[in-house]
């Protein structure tokens, strides 16, 4: 089966869309931005490297993944250092003076990243994060929610979309707009404040991907949840991010992220199954 690629009409058009979310999340991003740092949920990554080095076996328990983005890692950002650095140093230095050889090196770990999860994911990394998020949710008394979801809504979500994981990475929108604002990276301060807040905006829910796969939540039930926890999950975005834009080692937070992810979503089924009563509990599994 083709693939129809777009033509150079429907190009323009996607850009304009694009540009056109960017502004509207932007916005979004921006009012919430107070309340995101309020919320404390970019602790959530900190406490996910914390437990990753008090809880090692789970981390272990995918170390052939582990090994891989760690080369990964070492290899590629060596290869865009060579070739990419100097220039990019020397550009950066005419807008912001001497601060231009650190930021660069923050740009070297925000394309290498995005170059990474590009290709990573769908190989090797994204069956490891799985793995990663369910042994954490077991690992803080949520086995029956793993039990229950995979049983009931996971395992027949992994078997339609199987395929379709390697292209859902190369989504157009995702990656024009992660492109259209590196170059915010340039201004200093707040163009780096405002890359973080946009793409962490963006990135946030995605870290629970795996938790509404689990729970059977469709699109619009994703959508509320997500929108009642926004600034939050922005929090974790841009907290997230940051932790892997670590030169060469910035994959491996990828998984640290995951079970900082884990934990706050065992909390908040915790915290669900404590306060909901059984009749609501009865009704939102109609709801599902």
């Amino acid at each position: 089966m083709s693939v129809q690629q777009p033509g150079p009409s429907a190009q323009p058009r996607l850009y304009s869309k694009v540009l056109d979310d960017l502004r509207e999340e932007a916005v979004s991003a921006a009012k919430s931005s107070g309340e995101a740092v309020i919320s404390l949920a970019w602790l959530w990554p900190i406490r996910g490297v914390i437990y990753t080095i008090m809880h090692p076996q789970i981390i272990f328990s995918v170390r052939g993944a582990l090994m891989k983005s760690l080369s990964s890692s070492a290899i590629l950002f060596a290869v865009l250092a060579f070739f990419t650095y100097v220039p990019q140093a020397a550009f950066l230095t005419l807008f912001t003076g001497p601060f231009g050889p650190i930021l660069a090196l923050f740009i070297l770990g925000a394309e290498s990243i995005f170059l990474l999860t590009f290709f990573a994911k769908p190989l090797f990394l994204e069956p490891a994060l799985q793995h990663v998020f369910d042994a954490t949710l077991i690992e803080n008394g949520q086995r029956q929610l793993v039990k229950d979801g995979k049983t009931k809504y996971a395992a027949a979500a992994d078997r339609g979309t199987v395929l379709l994981r390697p292209l859902q990475a190369l989504s157009r929108d995702g990656i024009v707009g992660y492109l259209l604002t590196l170059p915010l990276n340039a201004i200093p301060a707040l163009g780096t404040v405002a890359f973080l807040f946009i793409n962490g905006y963006r990135a946030g829910p995605g870290w629970h991907a795996r938790y509404f796969q689990l729970k059977g939540f469709d699109a619009a039930h994703r959508k509320g949840f997500v929108a009642a926890r926004r600034p939050e999950y922005t929090a974790f975005g841009v907290a997230g991010f940051l932790f892997t834009f670590v030169p060469i080692v910035g994959l491996i937070f990828t998984f640290t992220n995951t079970v900082g992810a884990a934990l706050w979503a065992a909390k908040l089924e915790a915290r669900a199954n404590i306060i909901e009563p059984e009749g609501a509990k009865s009704e939102t599994a109609k709801d599902k």
